[in-house]
């Protein structure tokens, strides 16, 4: 009898033990922060457009008296290509002494929730913020308060086969189906029970695994089923952002983003940074359809904003499709002038190019080729010179050596040590 009371007490205190362990989903539902007890500052209040309705509209001809704006919200999706545009932005902001919305030496702006509005006002630069192209989740009168009068919202989408099969691949998706065995094909076994294995998946990949494009925008979980809130949603992107860019036509969109920001067009000059594998090509059409059922609120954002595109580009004037193989032309030209090799690095996710000997101390070719997180910390050291302590300024320098071994052509940290500190001509070569 006592062994009897001892194992129902244990099984008591087993009970109890098992129901305080707090599943993937159970410990989300705690971070997700009240969006009506988060105030913004009181420094930051609403800016009225003062900017006519021509500022945010896209030219249908070359206007030879128009003036660059400096100004862009980049709304960054997950594995659309955003990567090399990106470093577009970043280039042109670097070359003109623009500001980024960033935290020091962060790619992320604290996603997947809200702008941390009070870091951001503390760090804001005396000329505010110029550029936002880190990734964030899109929230219009945040991105408004933070932003610089006049600014231009910009955004990348991509086919929603060729991303969802892009995020399963890059961010391991397979790793989060635990009996998955060897023979098995990750696809299937995932479309067998896709809800449970999203439920029960990382932090990391939660909020990638479907829909993701239309999350990045502001379109929360709960809604994706909902028709009545994916149409107002749409309408509401539609609205909030003066061009949607689309990956399948990404000359015909920076065309049109040069004419918009009257940029030349030597300056969206760009090189593929990461590997967009045609995964698309080696999958069943039982897949594909599942796919696409899976995410079909991304399958209805992309097919809108894709006709959308091309109504554009149909408005556009005969030059536009010179200028179209112009920058195509370019590109090639680049490529040819600066790079020796090009070859897949970190297990053929991102690629790496080696210089020609003729361009090693071209910093055009460097920064065209260097990834996203280096151009972050460069940026960061610059912007942010006299707040980071040695430790994070050493940690750049060992990162970035360390990621050179792999991508030879990218950005030195000598390179930027005289960018940084034009007055010290002579440096010990140890310090580089």
């Amino acid at each position: 009898t006592m062994v009897g009371i001892l194992a129902v007490f244990a099984l008591v205190l087993v009970f109890y033990a098992l129901k305080s362990v707090k599943g993937p989903a159970a410990l989300r539902r705690e971070k997700v922060p009240d969006e009506s007890s988060t105030k913004p500052p009181r420094k930051w209040v609403y800016k009225p457009d003062l900017f006519p309705a021509s500022h945010y509209e896209i030219p249908t001809h070359p206007d030879p008296q128009c003036k660059p704006k400096h100004n862009l919200y980049f709304l960054r999706t997950h594995q659309t290509g955003t990567s090399s545009v990106t470093n577009i932005f970043y280039r042109y902001g670097k070359e003109h002494h623009l500001t980024f919305v960033m935290y020091p030496l962060k790619l992320h702006l604290n996603y997947p929730g809200r702008f941390n509005m009070h870091q951001l006002e503390n760090m804001m630069p005396d000329q505010g913020y110029n550029i936002l192209s880190q990734y964030s989740r899109h929230h219009f009168m945040d991105a408004q308060r933070i932003m610089n009068p006049g600014t231009i919202f910009t955004t990348l989408l991509r086919h929603p086969v060729d991303q969802f099969l892009s995020v399963f691949h890059n961010f391991e998706i397979s790793k989060e189906m635990k009996n998955l065995l060897p023979h098995h094909n990750p696809y299937e076994e995932f479309f067998r029970r896709p809800d449970r294995i999203t439920m029960m998946a990382s932090e990391t990949v939660y909020h990638l695994i479907q829909n993701s494009m239309s999350f990045d925008l502001g379109l929360n979980t709960h809604q994706f089923k909902n028709s009545t809130a994916v149409d107002e949603f749409i309408e509401k992107i539609d609205k909030e952002f003066h061009l949607v860019m689309i990956l399948e036509l990404l000359d015909e969109s920076l065309v049109l983003f040069k004419r918009l920001f009257c940029w030349d067009l030597k300056q969206l000059v760009y090189v593929k940074l990461s590997v967009n594998n045609e995964y698309s090509n080696s999958i069943s059409e039982d897949i594909r359809e599942k796919i696409m059922d899976w995410n079909s609120v991304d399958y209805k954002l992309y097919n809108h904003f894709y006709e959308k595109m091309k109504k554009i580009i149909a408005q556009q004037d005969e030059s536009f499709h010179k200028e179209v193989e112009m920058l195509r032309q370019i590109n090639k030209d680049f490529s040819k002038e600066c790079y020796a090799k090009v070859f897949p690095v970190y297990n053929g996710n991102k690629i790496g190019y080696s210089l020609n000997e003729s361009h090693e101390k071209n910093l055009t070719c460097k920064d065209l080729a260097t990834d996203d997180v280096t151009q972050t910390h460069v940026i960061a050291l610059k912007q942010f010179k006299d707040k980071l302590p040695p430790s994070d300024i050493l940690m750049v320098r060992n990162h970035m050596q360390n990621l050179k071994k792999h991508n030879p052509a990218m950005l030195a940290w000598g390179d930027v040590y005289k960018v940084l500190h034009p007055e010290q001509s002579i440096l010990d070569k140890n310090e580089l």
